[in-house]
Formats: C-alpha cells, sequence, structure tokens
C-alpha cells in the first residue's frame, strides 16, 4: 500500500506563529497546505501553497478544504495541524507509522491539535460539521460519528507535538470564541446529550 500525506494548517491571525514552525516544516515535508483566513503574510516558499478565504471558513470548513483539496491531488492522508503549535516529526517518519500502524484515524493523547485523517475515513464519515462555527465541539461530532460508523483510532504521543501553545488564535481575538456555548448546545441538540453522553445514533433523533 502507497502512503503519501501532505501537512495542511488553518490559520486565521497567529501568522507569526506560523512563519516559524514554517521554517522547521519546509525542510520536513515535501508540500505544506495552508489555509489562511485571515489575509496574513505567510512565508513564501515553493513547498508551501496557501489558499485564501475572504472570510473566516471557521475550523470544520477550513479543514474541510484542505482535506478535499488533497485528496483530490492523489494524498492518501492529510496531517491536520494547529498554527500555535510546531511539530517535527519528518513526513517519511509519519508515512512509516501509518503504514505500519494501519487506523481509520490517528491523534495525539491530549487535543486534536495535530491529527492525521485517512481519505477513506473522510470518505466513509464524510466532512467536519460546519455548523460548529467558528470552533469547538467539531472534533467531538467528528470523533461521535467514527463511532457510530465502527471507525478506530490511534491515540499516540508520537502525534503530540514538540511545541504546544494553547489557544493563541484566541488569546489575540476572544472574539473566535463566543459560540463556545451555542456550539456545546447545538452538539447537544444533534446527539441528545453532550460529549460521551449521546444517545441519538442517527442525528438530531430523526
Amino acid at each position: 500500500m502507497s502512503i503519501k500525506i501532505a501537512l495542511c494548517i488553518p490559520t486565521i491571525n497567529r501568522a507569526d506563529l506560523l512563519n516559524n514552525a514554517l521554517e522547521k516544516y519546509v525542510n520536513n515535508w515535501d508540500r505544506i497546505y495552508i489555509q489562511d483566513n485571515g489575509n496574513q503574510s505567510i512565508t513564501i516558499h515553493p513547498k508551501v501553497k496557501v489558499m485564501r478565504s475572504q472570510s473566516n471558513l471557521g475550523v470544520s470548513g477550513s479543514w474541510n478544504n484542505l482535506a478535499s483539496t488533497c485528496f483530490k491531488l492523489g494524498y492518501t492522508h492529510v496531517a491536520l495541524c494547529n498554527d500555535d503549535v510546531e511539530w517535527y516529526k519528518v513526513q517519511e517518519q509519519v508515512q512509516e507509522y501509518v503504514l505500519n500502524n494501519p487506523s481509520d484515524f490517528y491523534v495525539g493523547t491530549g487535543t486534536w491539535c495535530n491529527f492525521i485523517l485517512p481519505k477513506s475515513t473522510f470518505e466513509t464519515v464524510g466532512g467536519f460539521d460546519e455548523q460548529f462555527f467558528p470552533a469547538y465541539f467539531e472534533d467531538n461530532d467528528y470523533c461521535y460519528r467514527m463511532r457510530l460508523a465502527g471507525l478506530n483510532r490511534i491515540n499516540d504521543e508520537f502525534f503530540n507535538p514538540e511545541l504546544f501553545r494553547n489557544s493563541q488564535t484566541i488569546a489575540r481575538d476572544k472574539n473566535l470564541n463566543q459560540n463556545f456555548d451555542k456550539n456545546k448546545e447545538l452538539f447537544k441538540i444533534k446527539w441528545g446529550g453532550y460529549p460521551q453522553h449521546e444517545t441519538y445514533i442517527t442525528p438530531y433523533g430523526k
């Protein structure tokens, strides 16, 4: 089986942190795809492809756009990474890990600040729910949908960023967190309970 993974990063207001990370990533990856929702000044490099949006796509929309773009280009997996962390694994290391440890999803032992999404999972589960805008609970929603689909997941420290910063995007613009409670209630309405207490097996119990 051939494995081909692209590094993908959404960003809206932390190009300063992202540019620092890109100095390392361009040495470790063949190609890096950036979804810029904030019209920022991002390092120009032959390995870096920047896709810009006129408005904020949100976390789900950004993940969907990055994943869809890369899968159409022939990638089998995407590594989706926050712009405020740094993950120093080399592309060949990541591809070897995935090849030797088949799974439907790969994530670290903490938050979803860095994870690997296979094309097959994206096709089975579908895209991330863009109703959870601009951020939060889209990961809980996807996790539950994977469980309903009978898919498995690997949690491993291998996927933990070596440099972790907590929510630097929101630290710069607290308005990006204004829908946290709204999204939490949306999750409950959609699945009949809060995360880990879901009761529906179909969205909204329909």
